[in-house]
């Protein structure tokens, strides 16, 4: 008791107050600590994400823009590839019209002499043919000349012998008259 005595008891529960005002103290200084370095969990989190996804963001933006321009780089070169191949099409198809022009002209001299042989061939034959009816025609105008020449001879002869004088005895005061006749 001895102990008890020279302790006062209400120094003692001072003494544990303080001690539990101590550990309150520290307790919520160790949650306050800890509430502190939760919330810069927190924020150092959202700020990594936030910065992640603004970099996603910016990389998603980097791809369109890349993707853009690749497009627009690889229709400027379909352009160019499709104007060089209608360049091209465009002086193929005009040296193809010289040759179609040379080739169009040729045909037209073939058939121009193809037309010119048959139509000599024609005439030759045609000559042939003239000759052949130039014979006849000259042995029909000699035919018609001799035939003429018969008939005027006949007629000549049929006028000399209606025009004879026959005397069969004594004449006398008789008066020749001639009728002419025209020979054709």
């Amino acid at each position: 008791m001895a102990d008890m005595l020279t302790t006062d008891p209400f120094f003692s529960l001072l003494a544990n107050v303080q001690d539990v005002k101590t550990k309150v103290a520290d307790s919520v200084f160790e949650n306050y600590k800890l509430q502190v370095a939760q919330a810069g969990d927190i924020n150092n989190r959202a700020m990594q994400v936030a910065l992640h996804d603004a970099t996603a963001l910016a990389d998603l933006k980097g791809a369109v823009s890349k993707s853009t321009l690749e497009a627009m780089l690889a229709a400027a070169r379909t352009d160019a590839a499709i104007g060089a191949t209608a360049m091209s099409t465009q002086r193929t198809v005009m040296e193809q019209s010289e040759a179609t022009r040379d080739l169009v002209n040729g045909l037209n001299t073939q058939n121009l002499n193809t037309a010119l042989i048959n139509t000599n061939t024609a005439l030759y034959g045609l000559n042939g043919q003239f000759a052949g009816l130039g014979l006849a025609y000259g042995g029909a105008v000699a035919a018609y000349q001799s035939a003429n020449q018969v008939s005027a001879i006949n007629a000549v002869g049929s006028a000399v012998s209606s025009q004879r004088f026959v005397n069969t005895g004594v004449s006398t005061g008789t008066v020749q008259t001639s009728n002419p006749q025209s020979i054709s």
